[in-house]
């Protein structure tokens, strides 16, 4: 009963939990923070008292196409909510790909992610749980972000090769059967006579 719950939500989850949210009493959204990655809907605590509410944005994010209250925040410099508290975060993109962007473990959302995590280890973990945080967690955080960007680098150079390498087979069929059936361009030189 006097719990804090922290619920993660990305994309579509962020209007499953707005819904969800209408059917909730106001004292039991005083004991939930909603953070929401590249959410479909904006929640925000002027429309439900939740204890906190953050919504993060990459930029870039396709999904901003379709949310008015973040179109509107991007417009009126990059903030919304009662001016206390900065409700509606956005990220620069990471990557440079709306699509990847969009992804919650892409790099762009993770480094949020893994904030929101050190976040909540240093307001609710007891020392000796920070302690041991610190020395088993804290280095696989470090590798959660460089995985992706590591992920994304090998993925896009693999996808590059191969079709470098599908150019190069196509275009050694294509002359390999000109040539079969005959019909290869031919240039005859022309000679020209001098006077």
């Amino acid at each position: 009963r006097n719990g804090r719950v922290i619920h993660i939500a990305h994309s579509q989850g962020s209007v499953i939990t707005w819904l969800a949210a209408q059917r909730l009493k106001p004292e039991e959204c005083k004991r939930i923070e909603i953070i929401s990655f590249g959410g479909a809907a904006t929640i925000c605590t002027s429309e439900f008292p939740f204890a906190r509410c953050i919504n993060y944005y990459a930029v870039n994010d396709p999904i901003l196409n379709v949310v008015p209250s973040a179109v509107k925040a991007l417009k009126s410099g990059f903030s919304f909510g009662d001016g206390m508290q900065q409700e509606i975060i956005f990220l620069a993109s990471r990557t440079g790909d709306p699509v990847t962007d969009h992804g919650l473990l892409n790099p762009t959302y993770l480094e949020a992610l893994v904030w929101e995590g050190q976040r909540y280890q240093s307001l609710f973990l007891s020392p000796l749980g920070q302690m041991t945080s610190a020395a088993f967690v804290g280095p696989l955080s470090s590798t959660v972000t460089w995985f992706p960007n590591f992920a994304y680098e090998m993925t896009r150079r693999a996808v590059v090769a191969m079709v470098r390498i599908l150019t190069l087979l196509w275009e050694l069929v294509r002359v390999t059967f000109t040539r079969l059936l005959g019909k290869e361009e031919r240039y005859d030189p022309i000679f020209l006579k001098t006077l």
